[in-house]
C-alpha cells in the first residue's frame, strides 16, 4: 500500500481541488465499493477535496465538478484487470476505457470523463480500481445505516447511499485501507 500511496501522492502533486467520485450500484456486491468509500469520507469534503458518491449516474453529478472548479478528478469503481480480487491500481486516464468498458452506469465513464475536460481542459483525471471478488445482487436489501438516518436526510443529501453495502471480506478489507489512505492524505493538505 505504500507504493499506491506513493503513487497517488504524485497524481496528486500539484493539485488544486481535488474531486473523489465513487461510482457503482451498492446492490451488486463489490459494484458498490465506490459508493462505499465516499460514504465513509463525505465529512472530509473542504474547501480542497470533495466527495461524490455518482452511484451508476456520474453524468448527473458533473456541474458539481465543474462549479468546484476541479483540477484533479479521482475516479473510485471495480475494474476489469487481470488480477486476483482485492488488487487495487490506479489506472491513468487513458486506460480507463478498456479497464472499465462494461459497467452498471448509465454513459460510459469515458464519454462523461470527456464532457468534463470540454468544460475543465486542465482536468488531470485517474482511476482507483478495485478487481471485484463477486458482483451477484442482493437477496435481502436493508437500508444503510439503517437506524442512524431518517428518511428525510437520505432525501436531502444525495451523496448518501440507499441501501446497505454487502461488499466481499476481500474488498471490504481492501476499501478499508484506500479509506486511510485518502484520509491521510486530506489530513497533509
Amino acid at each position: 500500500m505504500k507504493d499506491f500511496f506513493n503513487k497517488l501522492l504524485d497524481i496528486l502533486e500539484d493539485a488544486n481541488k481535488v474531486v473523489f467520485m465513487g461510482i457503482g450500484e451498492e446492490k451488486l456486491s463489490d459494484d458498490g465499493v465506490g459508493p462505499y468509500i465516499i460514504s465513509e469520507l463525505l465529512n472530509f469534503s473542504n474547501e480542497k477535496f470533495l466527495f461524490i458518491n455518482a452511484g451508476v449516474d456520474p453524468m448527473n453529478r458533473m456541474d458539481e465538478i465543474v462549479n468546484f472548479q476541479a483540477s484533479h478528478l479521482i475516479l473510485i469503481d471495480t475494474c476489469t484487470l487481470k488480477k486476483s480480487p482485492g488488487t487495487i491500481a490506479i489506472i491513468e486516464r487513458k486506460h480507463i476505457q478498456e479497464s472499465v468498458p462494461i459497467s452498471s452506469h448509465t454513459i460510459p465513464i469515458h464519454v462523461v470523463i470527456d464532457l468534463i475536460a470540454e468544460q475543465l481542459p486542465e482536468i488531470k483525471v485517474a482511476m482507483i480500481g478495485f478487481v471485484p471478488e463477486s458482483l451477484e445482487g442482493f437477496t435481502q436489501l436493508n437500508l444503510y445505516k439503517e437506524n442512524e438516518i431518517t428518511l428525510e436526510e437520505r432525501s436531502e443529501n444525495i451523496d448518501l447511499p440507499f441501501f446497505a453495502f454487502n461488499l466481499t471480506s476481500t474488498i471490504q478489507n481492501a476499501a478499508e485501507q484506500v479509506i486511510t489512505i485518502l484520509k491521510k492524505i486530506v489530513n497533509l493538505s
